[in-house]
């Protein structure tokens, strides 16, 4: 009996020093077998924002965890050198970015102009992002891309093979969100048509349930601030960085000139337009409003058709 208890006693012992040599906390640090992302495959549209994967799960790691991008394949398993290669000029912040800025001066105090892989990632976190200038579709083309991921530690290093799918296909060359509508309004239908490859205009129709007309001057920007004397106007006089740089209207349109695309200036961004109008248009109060980005130069015509009942 004796000897079997000290059998007992010595098994115990060894389970408590593998627990303690397993520890995830330990001094030779823990490198999880379990590293992954949320959602190991994405579907992304370049070119519009910043496109971001999520920072990797990494179950109680020890960290510091560093991490790095090994590979970037085809779907056929080749390395893509090309994609690999392929860096951008874009901007990494270090304040705010509110919208109200007055000069492209004004924002550079904000923000660092850096030249980065197109696809990279947070070397603390494992996030993945695809920056919104990675538009040359001649070196990252539409498909599917896997990407392997190696992570290192004070407990190692280990490399995920296939960590993130990213499906790649490009983002309209403009932005639009309907945000809402207000008064005998029922909803717009709004279409963003680019002319000419290249210009700096932008015209705006806003047409009845019929298609006639809507004088320009009929429409008032609505007034976002609450600060007694300010006014937000959330119009077309006020599209970011002094733009327009010239405004016209004509009893049919808006003709608007801009000093530069992306509108707004910063790429991600967008802007919100939200309009009032008395009942001179149509009988009765309306209010609407959306949001919208431009992200090529050119010229422009947006056309916002009103949809009301009577």
């Amino acid at each position: 009996m004796k000897t079997f208890m000290r059998l007992k006693n010595k098994w115990w012992l060894l389970i408590a020093v593998l627990a303690v040599s397993c520890k995830k906390d330990s001094t030779d640090g823990f490198l999880s077998p379990a590293l992954k992302y949320t959602n190991p495959s994405i579907k992304v549209a370049v070119g519009a924002s910043l496109i971001q994967s999520g920072a990797m799960v990494t179950d109680e790691s020890t960290k510091p965890l560093v991490f790095s991008i090994e590979a970037i394949r085809t779907e056929d398993g080749k390395v893509a050198d090309k994609v690999m290669a392929y860096k951008v000029d874009t901007y990494f912040w270090q304040a705010e970015y509110t919208g109200k800025e007055k000069t492209v001066e004004e924002i550079n105090k904000k923000r660092t102009k850096v030249n980065r892989p197109a696809i990279d990632i947070n070397p603390e976190n494992g996030n993945i992002v695809i920056y919104p200038e990675a538009s040359d579709t001649t070196q990252l083309t539409k498909g599917k891309y896997i990407i392997d991921v190696k992570v290192k530690n004070s407990g190692g290093e280990v490399l995920i093979k296939s960590a993130l799918t990213i499906d790649v296909s490009y983002a309209l060359p403009y932005y639009y969100k309907f945000s809402g509508v207000d008064g005998n309004l029922t909803g717009i239908d709004v279409t963003f048509d680019r002319q000419q490859p290249t210009g700096n205009k932008i015209l705006v129709y806003v047409q009845k349930k019929d298609g006639s007309p809507v004088d320009p001057k009929l429409l008032t920007g609505y007034d976002y601030s609450n600060t007694p004397g300010v006014v937000d106007l959330k119009d077309w006089h006020n599209l970011g960085l002094n733009n327009p740089t010239k405004y016209t209207a004509f009893p049919d349109h808006l003709e608007l000139e801009i000093a530069g695309f992306p509108l707004p200036f910063v790429a991600g961004q967008v802007l919100t337009i939200d309009m009032y109008n008395n009942g001179e248009i149509n009988g009765k109060y309306f209010n609407y409003w959306f949001n919208m980005a431009i992200l090529k130069e050119g010229v422009w015509v947006v056309t916002i058709k009103l949809k009301y009942n009577g």
